[in-house]
């Protein structure tokens, strides 16, 4: 499947909040092209030495947003080191909300509307899909094994990897030419539980991320633009109240 190039993609970015279009630069149209099938047998310890490799510098990405009970939201991931900012904004660029997180800490989610924050454990405040841990979410975002160094990776057979993490573990399946995640999975004790698709591929980095939660939620992200820089700047978080109930 070929990756869809839009000329409008800097209209966009405009569109969004200053905290989602800092810095970031026009994710690579040339590169787009169609991806080898997905038949090709995967040699999958050169795979995870391929996939599981440092990021080269500190992404910064945006992305269209569409949810279950939403559609038209923009989402942007900026990062340094290893901290980052996830916001979510509507379309003419008021932000929603916005997540911080830093290494192994709980991230914490700012609910803008409500002004109010609470920590989180993963995408589930800020989707509304609970999934992976956001330092192993952005590095599966980015075309990586969603690993961090903590993280013990397994190769398995039939192109599958399993990955396990603290408190949570997932099967991914990797493709060849180019290497390449198509499909992450939770697995566990506690039955069918949330589940990664990524399509459209320019090389390893997905254009298309689609979440699914077993109770039917969901939340799609198409890709817009991608940098790497060698060291990302951060907006400051915001000094708001603990909430007193969550948000809705």
């Amino acid at each position: 499947m070929s990756k869809r190039c839009t000329p409008d993609a800097f209209n966009i970015a405009r569109m969004v909040s200053p905290i989602v279009t800092s810095g970031l630069l026009l994710f690579g149209f040339a590169a787009c092209g169609s991806a080898v099938p997905e038949t090709t047998p995967v040699d999958l310890p050169a795979a995870i030495e391929k996939l599981n490799r440092p990021l080269s510098g500190d992404p910064a990405a945006l992305y269209r947003l569409r949810v279950s009970s939403s559609g038209g939201l923009r989402m942007s991931v900026l990062t340094s080191g290893d901290e980052g900012r996830l916001t979510v904004s509507e379309p003419f660029g008021s932000a929603v909300s916005l997540t911080a997180w830093k290494a192994l800490h709980p991230p914490t989610f700012f609910d803008l509307r409500k002004g109010c924050r609470l920590e989180s454990s993963d995408l589930e405040r800020a989707l509304g899909v609970a999934a992976m841990p956001l330092p192993q979410a952005v590095r599966l975002l980015v075309g990586r094994l969603p690993a961090t160094s903590e993280d013990r990776v397994t190769p398995l057979e039939n192109g599958r990897v399993l990955v396990e993490g603290r408190y949570w573990a997932a099967l991914v399946r990797v493709v060849a030419d180019p290497y390449r995640v198509v499909s992450v999975e939770e697995t566990g004790s506690r039955g069918r539980g949330w589940r990664f698709e990524l399509r459209d591929h320019s090389l390893s980095v997905p254009g298309i991320v689609r979440v699914e939660n077993p109770d039917g939620r969901w939340a799609e992200l198409d890709l817009v633009r991608l940098e790497w820089s060698e060291r990302g700047e951060l907006p400051p978080r915001p000094e708001l109240p603990l909430c007193s109930f969550g948000p809705d």
